[in-house]
């Protein structure tokens, strides 16, 4: 049996009306259609539901007894779709996005301010979390998309460059690593190895780094390692020595007595990334929120961002 909802709202209005040609009006469709509909609904259910005659249309007792049916069946299919409306609306009305502690701390609060002036009926919520555990929740899907510096392809994910950022020496405003004002370029050759502070070796950035170090014949030695970007901060600020990070750390060294100079001969530049899983259809707002955290990432920093970059 392939009852339809459009048979049964048909055989209702008919019933409430007990007139043919009022109810195709009402339904929009022709006599001869609604006939035809209710002819082939009698026929799947082997009963007559009416009696009709060229002036007269009356329900037998087998339409009677379908009328609650029907009525039933209509209301719990409408009470369905407006439930799964609902839940698609909800859906469509938070957008979940992940990012580095660092960034969550410094940046993503202006980002947040921006995007809701923009998009208030738009639930935005950051979760500051690793970048590995970033990586692995946009591959699951319990995020709509991640922000940092993913470096190489991951299968299953897509990723868009939103920004590039120059390599950057960070020190004390009063106890600097060489002479010069702050915010004047320094020459990589002209720091002394002796102060750097490290990231974890297997990390994508100190990667970077040590390759500019290994050219220089510096050796690794035993370099101070932090795990995270703030806590070296801190140290740097403290005295313990200095950084080599991207220049998206801007906003959260203006927060520490510190300066920072951009690394020249060579520039060395670090690519951020938005990722998200393939085929995952993004919600529109997302282009907001990658445009926001890139603009105010670049804020008073030293490199443009490029905006709209695929890669692999």
């Amino acid at each position: 049996m392939n009852v339809t909802q459009r048979q049964l709202q048909a055989f209702l209005m008919v019933a409430r009306l007990r007139h043919i040609t009022r109810a195709a009006e009402r339904l929009h469709i022709s006599q001869a259609g609604l006939s035809a509909m209710l002819k082939d609904l009698e026929r799947q259910l082997d009963c007559r539901l009416f009696d009709r005659t060229t002036r007269s249309v009356s329900i037998t007792e087998a339409g009677e007894r379908l009328i609650p049916a029907a009525a039933r069946c209509i209301l719990e299919l409408q009470q369905a779709k407006e439930a799964i409306h609902n839940v698609s609306s909800r859906a469509r009305s938070l957008l979940t996005v992940g990012t580095t502690p660092i960034i969550a701390a410094s940046v993503m609060p202006e980002v947040i301010r921006a995007f809701m002036q923009k998009h208030p009926e738009v639930s935005l919520r950051v979760l500051d979390i690793s970048r590995e555990v970033i990586h692995e929740r946009v591959a699951a899907g319990s995020l709509d998309v991640g922000f940092g510096a993913f470096f190489r392809p991951a299968s299953g994910l897509e990723r868009r460059c939103i920004a590039e950022f120059q390599l950057v020496c960070v020190c004390p405003r009063n106890r600097r690593a060489r002479k010069g004002s702050p915010n004047q370029a320094w020459r990589w050759g002209d720091l002394d190895p002796k102060l750097l502070l490290s990231l974890p070796r297997n990390n994508p950035i100190q990667m970077l780094i040590d390759e500019q170090m290994h050219e220089r014949g510096w050796g690794e030695g035993t370099r101070p390692e932090f795990e995270n970007i703030q806590p070296m901060l801190a140290m740097v600020e403290a005295g313990a020595g200095v950084g080599i990070l991207p220049s998206f750390i801007g906003p959260a060294a203006r927060r520490h007595a510190l300066s920072i100079h951009p690394l020249i001969e060579p520039d060395v530049k670090v690519s951020y990334f938005q990722i998200s899983r393939k085929g995952r259809q993004l919600p529109p707002e997302t282009l907001s929120v990658a445009n926001a955290l890139s603009d105010a990432l670049n804020q008073g920093l030293y490199t443009p961002c490029t905006v709209g970059r695929e890669t692999s």
